[in-house]
């Protein structure tokens, strides 16, 4: 009697495992963080840390090396930087939701972020630190004073209003050429004609 019930025991414990090895799970995705992270190890783990106004957030085709989610890029008007070469304004990208520990950021809220660089663009998550300015006021204060975005140069921005001018003045030539070379033709066929 007691070797039939061990029989049975075994017998449905391989039912149960070989089952289980058949069907599979579905893979989970789940984002979990350990706990929050000390500003100091936030800003040595990051590439740029700043702080910025969203000014667009948009969903990608892209995907993120470490999340099965497509990307989602978040624009910012830089205000203060920390940490790294950041431009007065800078495009983040993110997963494109929390489950895959993307930070679902907000238009025209203002954040304090951590970013990592990965390749050409800068990746936020939401184990970096990054965090809304109304609740960043004792890591802006540990973190110190910060620095302005670098801003254009005159020369920069007389070139950009040059390269302006010049396509105008480009167009209108195209322009007054095209509408001289039509008269000039109409002209021709009416003096064939006569």
């Amino acid at each position: 009697m007691m070797i039939k019930r061990c029989l049975i025991s075994v017998g449905l414990s391989m039912i149960l495992i070989i089952g289980s090895m058949l069907l599979g799970g579905t893979k989970a995705s789940a984002c979990s963080c350990a706990g929050t992270i000390a500003v100091e190890e936030a800003q040595a783990k990051s590439d740029a840390v700043f702080e910025g106004t969203v000014t667009a957030v948009k969903s990608s085709s892209m995907r993120l090396l470490n999340s099965p989610a497509k990307a989602v890029k978040a624009n910012f008007q830089v205000n203060e930087v920390w940490k790294g070469h950041v431009a007065p304004t800078i495009e983040v990208l993110t997963a494109g939701s929390s489950e895959s520990c993307g930070y679902e950021f907000t238009m025209g809220e203002r954040y304090l972020v951590y970013a990592t660089a990965t390749g050409k663009s800068l990746e936020v998550n939401l184990c970096n630190g990054t965090v809304l300015h109304n609740q960043a006021e004792q890591q802006i204060s540990l973190l110190g004073s910060g620095s302005l975005p670098p801003q254009a140069s005159e020369g920069e921005q007389q070139s950009g209003e040059t390269f302006v001018r010049n396509m105008i003045l480009l167009f209108s030539v195209i322009i007054v050429g095209s509408a001289a070379a039509l008269l000039y033709r109409k002209q021709r066929s009416t003096r064939s004609k006569t």
